[in-house]
């Protein structure tokens, strides 16, 4: 297994309509209940890292939320220093200009994503704030972490509504790094008419990429489906496989796309979590998966599925 999405938190500071804690007044989501937004403890950030050692190489500290806003974020990659695990990262950035000294101190931060297609949806003066804050930070990456990963996301390519920041967003990466030259791998500046489906992801400069992806729906079910439909339907998914999740509240899930917990395994503080991959359900969904079979019905609910191949 390559990861696992520890969530130390579901707070974030934006609202964004493509984000399940964006969408207050879905019935759907568990999050439309006014339910407190917590933070991870310490003693159970501990018992996630110990146990994501024993089953993977890497970490993320996402499902939903925004993880830097976390009031223990820094006692958190010193606590991932003596392991032998590595982050990878993925923000909004609006923290960036606070944090950004922080992880880059960091020897366990290995890959830092940044959403900013989250921008779109901003004021323009915002936007353009946390964009130069966060290629600010990436010059100093540059600099000084030349071995740190970093991915400027652009999650909204085909959306008309996002056009305009997405384009404004192009023009300030080729500014800032002065991409007419040969510094992209074209040799030419990076456009929105660059995407396609085969080719997402453009060197910007160093280990600095811009990753184009096109808008995908978080799944939900309610209550009415989850007893209603229970056919198999055709599909596969690289949950179980390539990575596995922790809820903020310790809830153990298949995938990391499970914000709600519908597909609860087990809890981290009662089980070892190779104890809760092996369980009767774990390995029944992950012999559905190479079966091209969707057993469950968040995951016949969810259209990230269908990127994935027989």
């Amino acid at each position: 297994m390559n990861a696992v999405y520890i969530e130390i938190t579901d707070v974030c500071n934006l609202n964004c309509s493509f984000c399940p804690c964006g969408k207050t007044n879905s019935s759907a989501s568990s999050h439309s209940t006014n339910k407190p937004r917590e933070f991870m403890s310490t003693e159970l950030f501990e018992r996630c890292l110990t146990e994501s050692a024993t089953v993977a190489e890497n970490v993320y500290f996402h499902v939903l939320g925004e993880p830097t806003l976390h009031p223990g974020f820094g006692l958190f990659l010193k606590k991932l220093e003596a392991t032998s695990l590595k982050l990878n990262l993925t923000t909004n950035g609006t923290t960036i200009a606070r944090t950004g000294k922080l992880i880059l101190a960091s020897s366990a931060v290995r890959q830092v994503n940044f959403s900013t297609h989250a921008y779109a949806e901003l004021p323009q003066d915002d936007a353009t704030r946390h964009l130069q804050d966060v290629l600010d930070f990436c010059k100093m990456a540059n600099a000084i972490r030349p071995d740190l990963y970093i991915n400027l996301r652009l999650w909204n390519v085909g959306d008309y509504a996002s056009d305009a920041w997405n384009r404004t967003l192009l023009a300030k990466v080729n500014e800032t790094f002065g991409n007419d030259s040969d510094n992209t791998e074209s040799g030419t500046q990076i456009s929105l008419e660059h995407f396609c489906s085969r080719h997402k992801s453009f060197n910007v400069t160093g280990r600095i990429y811009l990753h184009q992806d096109s808008r995908f729906e978080w799944p939900e079910l309610d209550e009415r489906r989850k007893t209603r439909d229970e056919r198999i339907a055709a599909g596969t998914c690289r949950a179980l496989d390539t990575h596995v999740a922790i809820l903020h509240d310790g809830r153990v899930v298949a995938c990391c796309l499970d914000h709600s917990g519908q597909i609860t395994l087990g809890r981290i503080q009662e089980q070892n979590l190779a104890e809760i991959l092996e369980s009767p359900a774990a390995k029944s969904l992950r012999e559905g998966f190479e079966k091209h079979e969707l057993r469950h019905p968040l995951c016949q609910s969810c259209s990230f599925c269908k990127r994935f191949g027989k």
